[in-house]
């Protein structure tokens, strides 16, 4: 199986939890009528990235968009 560039994900700067599609596993169940490409994953907010494996093993980076710190300053 042929590896494709770093898959990347990118969630809000609040989220705590997010379900995606992993590409990999898009691409192999179109090939074979496979179903299920999503997985999901949760990012503490203290943490701005992470490595996820999906369900099949491919690497997934999870990124956050944005600062969170930015809209906590203006609830407040």
């Amino acid at each position: 199986m042929s590896r494709t560039s770093e898959q990347i994900v990118r969630i809000s700067p609040h989220a705590t939890s997010f379900t995606a599609v992993c590409d990999e596993c898009a691409r192999e169940a179109a090939e074979r009528s496979w179903l299920g490409a999503t997985f999901a994953g949760r990012l503490d907010l203290d943490l701005q990235s992470g490595m996820f494996l999906c369900r099949r093993g491919h690497r997934v980076r999870v990124e956050r968009t944005g600062e969170p710190s930015s809209l906590a300053t203006e609830a407040a």
